[in-house]
């Protein structure tokens, strides 16, 4: 354990501890901190009694580590092996028939189950449903395979911590409330994806990929920068197309401030410099967090993957051919249907609702996060 980041020496196995005890009892787990570059160096695979640090490649496995299907089967499988504590089981290898002790067949199940290797349990499990001759337990073995292969790379709706998801949307309802009272206006609308969206890929994290959790709360969420950003963007590309000007020449006119005397539809040029804001001069439309509806009985968060075919063509020129290995990279993303509430306010009425248009057409042309080309990100505007 001395490789941990300046840790306890038994934190890595009080952290699976709490995970597993957690995941049971179908309590909700901090995933900001899961998913977080530092704690998940211990809990995304376990050998040679220490966790292994985390790598990208390893993502399949803290998935595996919270659904409750694995520790379930595990449990089992410990249950079984007590159960059955010294007896000699009859197994057909090839051609003969051996006697062995069941403890011996069932511990590398077992160690598979704690490394979160659920293929390689799966295939294992199969593997000895044939060889065994004792029916009550190939029964059993067989059933534990059918739960495993049951298990989705998904996150559920349980692991969320619904008291403090709900206690968000309030303070954000009570939030604008009370900027209503001051005056504001106030435009807020829910939009489901169309498919499934990613946020802060390429930040920092060992997995080389990543998703933007919400620190205190553990749920993934929109920036309210990032919502700016591609409403700013949105508007400079249909400004530019009315213009028939670079987008780079529109970019730079609206961050100076300079009126270029363009409408589009209904919008002016000075709408959008005060709506977004200058170098010198904040925008007068506030833009928030998206948050989620994290909805019952709904997986959220899936564990998807991109696979560069034809690595060595894309990085040193090869010829492309079926010879080349393919390179799974897995991410985690917001799965689709998922809703997102976005709000934006100012004190003028006709801004807000000029932005709140810019902004869904934004979600609905070009969309938001990462991977918006292979059509991540984008929501269903009516």
């Amino acid at each position: 354990m001395k490789d941990m980041f300046m840790l306890p020496k038994n934190q890595s196995i009080n952290t699976y501890n709490l995970i597993n005890n957690q995941i049971r009892k179908d309590l909700p787990l901090n995933l900001s901190l899961v998913f977080s570059k530092y704690v998940n160096k211990f809990v995304t695979g376990y050998e040679d009694k220490k966790w292994n640090e985390g790598k990208q490649s390893e993502i399949k496995r803290q998935i595996y580590l919270l659904r409750r299907e694995r520790t379930n089967v595990l449990e089992k499988l410990k249950e079984l092996k007590s159960q059955k504590k010294g007896t000699r089981i009859t197994i057909r290898e090839e051609r003969r028939v051996e006697q062995k002790r069941f403890d011996e067949i069932i511990n590398p199940l077992i160690e598979n189950l704690e490394k979160c290797d659920i293929e390689i349990a799966i295939d294992n499990l199969n593997k000895i449903v044939k060889k065994i001759q004792d029916e009550e337990i190939s029964k059993k073995l067989n059933e534990y395979s059918r739960e495993l292969s049951r298990i989705r790379l998904s996150l559920p709706y349980r692991l969320i911590d619904n008291s403090l998801h709900t206690l968000l949307h309030n303070r954000m309802t009570s939030f604008l409330d009370n900027l209503k009272n001051q005056r504001y206006a106030i435009e807020d609308e829910t939009l489901e994806l169309n498919w499934r969206l990613i946020i802060n890929l390429g930040a920092a994290s060992v997995y080389e990929t990543s998703l933007l959790f919400h620190r205190n709360y553990s749920i993934p969420y929109i920036p309210g920068s990032a919502v700016k950003g591609v409403t700013r963007h949105w508007a400079i590309l249909k400004f530019a197309e009315k213009s028939k000007k670079n987008p780079k020449m529109i970019d730079d006119a609206l961050s100076q401030g300079k009126d270029l005397g363009v409408s589009v539809e209904n919008i002016s040029f000075t709408d959008l410099i005060r709506i977004f804001g200058t170098q010198s001069k904040k925008g007068e439309v506030i833009f928030f967090d998206a948050l989620p509806i994290i909805e019952q009985e709904k997986d959220f968060i899936v564990l998807d993957v991109m696979n560069v075919h034809y690595k060595p063509y894309y990085e040193k020129g090869e010829t492309p051919g079926d010879w080349h290995s393919p390179t799974p990279i897995f991410f985690l993303a917001v799965e689709k249907g998922t809703k997102f509430r976005f709000a934006l306010a100012s004190k003028n009425e006709n801004l807000v609702e000029k932005a709140k248009k810019l902004l869904k057409e934004a979600l609905d042309k070009i969309g938001i996060g990462a991977k918006t080309s292979a059509g991540y990100g984008y929501f269903e505007v009516k």
